[in-house]
């Protein structure tokens, strides 16, 4: 077993490498700064005694060439890619410099297209490979906060559900899960002010490698959140319209 995981560096990527870990999954680590990934990696392979490599990668770089061959020649085996990587601004309300948009919508939807893109024809070769996507409940409903961050959350579950579609008619025994978060302990919500309770990225760990190897169209984490968005999603608009959420 071995899983590709991009954005371990903090927050659930890094729950997530210890989850696996604790597993015994052999690990490929992805992350902006290996800075955070080389102490990482030293912990995880002194505790657990599993294979572990990283690399230091900036999603916002255009250029993948050598990607797929040097995480396939270190795992060679490799049976699961998780799409931790997320950025998020709370100050992205309304017109946004370019710059910023471009950021948003790289980081949280080109990237991940990209990177399955890179490693989709391996995963469908395995038996029981899988795709795993962490989005946000902000992409349940359009609202004025964040717009382009949820935008680009909602963008990259569509294509997930597109991928679960073409999985199915290949008949490939590869999986796609896709988790809709809610409020998270990690350095993005911190000093946030937050209408609902947060949880520990271990939890959330937890739930998603217990859940490897089902077909999980979409989730929320934690489970409540859909009773939430249920009723926001189903509020008429005249009502939603006035609400500053």
């Amino acid at each position: 077993m071995s899983a590709l995981i991009v954005g371990a560096s903090a927050g659930l990527g890094r729950a997530l490498a210890e989850s696996l870990a604790r597993g015994g999954h052999d690990l490929y680590l992805l992350a902006s700064d290996d800075r955070d990934l080389e102490p990482l990696a030293q912990d995880l392979s002194l505790r657990y005694g599993i294979r572990i490599h990283y690399e230091a990668m900036d999603l916002m770089n255009t250029e993948l060439v050598g990607l797929r061959e040097r995480v396939l020649a270190a795992l060679p085996d490799l049976d699961n890619l998780l799409l931790i990587a997320g950025y998020s601004d709370a100050r992205a309300v309304g017109p946004l410099a370019d710059a910023d948009c471009l950021r948003l919508m790289t980081i949280n939807f080109v990237a991940g297209v990209r990177l399955i893109n890179l490693f989709l024809g391996h995963l469908m070769a395995r038996q029981g490979g899988n795709i795993v996507g962490a989005g946000s409940v902000a992409a349940a409903r359009g609202r004025s906060n964040n717009a382009v961050y949820a935008a680009s959350k909602r963008g990259l579950e569509f294509y997930f559900e597109t991928l679960r579609h073409f999985l199915a008619l290949s008949k490939s025994p590869c999986r796609v899960q896709w988790y809709r978060l809610g409020y998270m302990q990690t350095r993005m919500t911190f000093g946030q002010k937050l209408m609902f309770k947060s949880i520990a990225p271990e939890v959330a760990a937890a739930a998603i490698t217990q859940n490897l190897g089902k077909d999980i169209p979409l989730r929320y984490l934690p489970r409540w959140w859909f009773i939430i968005m249920t009723i926001i999603r189903s509020l008429p608009w005249p009502i939603f319209r006035r609400l500053d959420i």
